[in-house]
């Protein structure tokens, strides 16, 4: 951890928006993040402090065009709390009535644990399994990219919810990309990022073996990890929503529902 940076005051105030729903315009000057490593400090605080157990990890700004624009070069990660897991066919509760973005996502489980002393791990060699996901995206401030990137990593990079759908053949991730529809309500919405905009799976989790690696992180046996959008990003007000993505002649569905936090 950055000895010369309290990552303390920060964590507070987004455990606050967190567990109250409410959002936050930025993190006051004094305790805002300058750094990747300090978000992530921040990060590890506020998971800290929410006292849930974790399932895994998500990957954020992970296309080739992303990455760029970014100036990071690799995906940031947050972590997948286990109460937010969900199974296919959930109603995902939401905090608030702020629009959420709904992504289509590849997500893997690790067939072993990945140690930060491992200098060399081929991404492919440690996974069990490969799962379609929703991730549904739903940031503690009011507009996550302007708030900067340590802010990101320290707001747990924008995550709320994972829908972990059934297993697929990872042969076929080039076919369900051609077939994806993901629609809302049965309004079609959205179907596979392409080009530039397209992210890498297996790039996102070297991408999250490396941060692992860097910040002496274990990954263990059984994490979800999901990899970043395979769809094209939209948002859609969460009030009442159900949504649908369609490939490889299945699909995944879950439905929204806004249910403020308890005062």
């Amino acid at each position: 951890m950055n000895e010369s940076f309290d990552p303390g005051p920060a964590a507070t105030q987004l455990a606050e928006a967190w567990r109250s729903g409410s959002l936050l315009t930025e993190l006051p000057a004094a305790i805002r993040p300058a750094t990747l490593s300090q978000g992530y400090d921040v990060q590890d605080r506020l998971i800290a402090m929410l006292g849930e157990s974790v399932a895994g990890w998500k990957l954020g700004v992970g296309s080739a065009l992303q990455k760029r624009q970014a100036g990071i070069g690799r995906s940031i990660a947050g972590r997948v709390l286990q109460s937010c897991l969900y199974r296919e066919g959930s109603t995902v509760s939401i905090p608030n009535a702020a629009p959420i973005t709904i992504e289509f996502e590849i997500a893997y489980v690790l067939s072993r644990d990945v140690l930060p002393e491992e200098t060399e791990v081929a991404p492919l060699d440690v996974v069990g399994a490969v799962h379609a996901a929703f991730e549904i995206v739903l940031s503690r401030f009011t507009d996550r990219r302007a708030v900067g990137w340590p802010s990101f990593a320290a707001d747990d990079a924008a995550f709320h919810a994972l829908v972990l759908g059934a297993p697929i053949d990872a042969t076929r991730i080039g076919e369900l990309r051609n077939s994806l529809v993901v629609s809302v309500d049965g309004k079609e919405m959205a179907r596979s990022a392409i080009g530039e905009d397209a992210t890498d799976p297996v790039a996102a989790l070297g991408d999250l073996i490396a941060i692992a690696r860097e910040r002496g992180m274990r990954l263990p046996k059984g994490s979800v990890v999901s990899t970043g959008t395979v769809s094209k990003p939209f948002n859609v007000s969460a009030a009442k929503a159900r949504i649908t993505a369609r490939y490889l002649g299945t699909e995944l569905d879950c439905r929204t529902l806004v249910s403020r936090p308890a005062a």
